[in-house]
């Protein structure tokens, strides 16, 4: 998909047009989707949590100091936000009322989720390298180790023996089953899927390269774990692409897994099938503004991840909505150089200062009935409850090193009508 490229050459800073509106519900600030001046609608936003200046209160009213380190929402819209303080790590927790708990962590240093997923009793698992629980009143204890010796990751295993390079990904099912995307980083490189059932885990999908197998895409079972033939086994497929998989999502029709360029669907019964697939990248077309299709997933390709220290992707689904939404790592991209991906309407003071001091971040597309779509840039992450899509944004006005002169803010995307 060559959108990046795209994007590139709107990266310059624009003004917001006159046409635009803002309607008030419940004390926060729906943008509407009025036409800019370029024809193009912009997308539509409402802060949530952060974006203003007081250090007591909700959505617009509260600042949120600190950097970045996680996200995710169960599925009542309860949202967690992960930050980094100047004396340790905290989880915001707020929920649908707008209600807003500041949680200090305990039990875990510096720590940054490349995903999180809440489970049914309000803990949080973070996936950040090792495999984090952090309960509702905030203490952290880690469940997986990772950054040892990874034993032979297809065998079942206690936890408390299991070992992996990295865990990448974590999603917590409908009936509260744990799965982690996680990683064999060093000899024999591979990414798998696991599941943590009661004391032990198991494996779901993904096998080690054998002997001098190839890693390259000529390999049939490289391939199948991209663009699958309907019979695929999922553990059978081989992932080697470990900078550029492993986050995973869940509903009722399957986990998805984003293996590389594309992203699969695995079934109950252990079958893959494609989901983004990557087949023919060049049909896509330039993107023009949020959900506007640019085409067909399955022709869809995620761009690469060169290496570890540049920015992940992320990867969840509105499952109320039957829509899956992920982030593309690689380029990052700040909201008011990306002027057909601009937050619309009016903002308040400390909302426009959020936003001119944005740092980049990942652009995020929705896959919905067969099409991929763009959606918003500048994204830390996304998460998802039953009805809703977040993304987390950061922005600094002052010295990096000092995590008060940063600030973070969740956004709730407003999703178009259903059709």
């Amino acid at each position: 998909m060559s959108v990046l490229s795209s994007l590139s050459r709107r990266r310059r800073r624009t003004v917001l047009g006159v046409g635009t509106a803002i309607l008030v519900i419940g004390g926060f600030g729906i943008y509407s989707a009025t036409t800019g001046d370029d024809g193009a609608s912009p997308v539509d936003v409402e802060f949530i949590l952060g974006g203003g200046t007081a250090t007591t209160g909700k959505g617009d009213q509260l600042a949120v100091r600190g950097y970045f380190r996680g996200l995710a929402a169960a599925p009542d819209g309860t949202v967690y936000l992960f930050t980094e303080e100047k004396n340790g790590m905290t989880m915001w927790r707020r929920e649908k009322s707008g209600a807003t708990k500041r949680i200090p962590v305990s039990g875990m240093n510096r720590s940054t989720a490349q995903q999180a997923a809440v489970a049914p009793d309000g803990s949080v698992y973070f996936a950040a390298d090792d495999l984090w629980k952090v309960s509702p009143d905030g203490k952290a204890v880690k469940v997986i180790d990772a950054f040892c010796k990874p034993n032979y990751p297809t065998r079942t295993t206690p936890v408390s023996d299991f070992c992996i390079g990295q865990v990448t990904g974590v999603t917590v099912a409908d009936n509260g089953v744990v799965y982690i995307g996680d990683q064999v980083n060093r000899g024999r490189q591979s990414s798998y899927v696991h599941m943590i059932d009661g004391d032990t885990v198991k494996l779901v999908a993904g096998r080690p390269p054998k002997d001098g197998e190839s890693t390259n895409r000529s390999n049939p079972s490289v391939r199948k774990g991209i663009n699958p033939p309907s019979d695929t086994k999922a553990r059978d497929v081989l992932v080697p692409e470990i900078w550029n998989s492993g986050w995973l999502a869940s509903d009722k029709h399957g986990l998805y897994w984003r293996t590389g360029a594309g992203i699969v669907r695995i079934s109950s019964d252990g079958v893959l099938s494609s989901f983004v697939g990557a087949k023919s990248p060049n049909d896509m077309r330039q993107p023009d503004g949020p959900f506007n299709s640019i085409g067909r997933a399955l022709d869809a390709s995620i761009a690469r991840n060169a290496t570890s220290s540049a920015p992940r992707g992320d990867l969840t689904v509105v499952s109320g909505r039957g829509e899956v939404y992920y982030s593309e790592a690689g380029k990052e991209y700040t909201p008011p150089f990306a002027r057909a991906f601009r937050w619309a309407g009016s903002k308040t003071t400390s909302q426009k200062k959020l936003e001119k001091d944005l740092v980049g971040g990942k652009i995020v597309y929705r896959v919905a009935q067969g099409k991929v779509s763009p959606v918003i840039v500048g994204a830390q992450s996304i998460a998802a409850s039953t009805d809703a899509l977040y993304v987390a944004v950061q922005s600094n006005d002052g010295d990096k090193g000092n995590p008060e002169n940063w600030s973070t803010a969740v956004l709730q995307v407003q999703l178009p009508e259903k059709k």
